[in-house]
């Protein structure tokens, strides 16, 4: 895989806030997988990796990318897997962590290692 060279200020990112069960795909992610109709969440819980990765509706774990508004990101509800998430990094449950992203523009995927996470919230 080639590493996509960043071009803007602001790399990929994604957010997880474990009191609204959120997960926050920001745009510049979205802009890496080329805004997709279907995209799917690939977890490796033993090395804390996380992908983001294009897909077709009949792949396994696919998602449905909703339409997009002038936000920067696109807002996923999952209590169970931020759930899992903050168990496995063993976050504290009243912040909210973003992890910074590799992009891989010709596999249309991003990688997030979860052991990079930055508090963005304490509550």
């Amino acid at each position: 895989m080639e590493e996509l060279k960043n071009t803007e200020s602001k790399q990929p990112g994604i957010s997880f806030d474990f009191s609204n069960g959120r997960i926050s795909i920001h745009r510049t992610t979205l802009r890496v997988i080329g805004f997709p109709e279907f995209y799917r969440f690939l977890l490796n819980l033993d090395k804390k990796m996380l992908a983001i990765q294009k897909c077709g509706i009949d792949d396994a774990g696919a998602h449905k990318l909703p339409r997009i508004t002038k936000r920067d990101r696109c807002e996923v509800k999952s209590k169970d897997f931020v759930k899992l998430i903050y168990h496995t990094c063993g976050w504290d449950f009243y912040t909210t962590y973003r992890i910074a992203g590799i992009g891989y523009a010709d596999e249309e995927t991003v990688t997030f290692d979860l052991h990079d996470a930055m508090i963005i919230n304490e509550k």
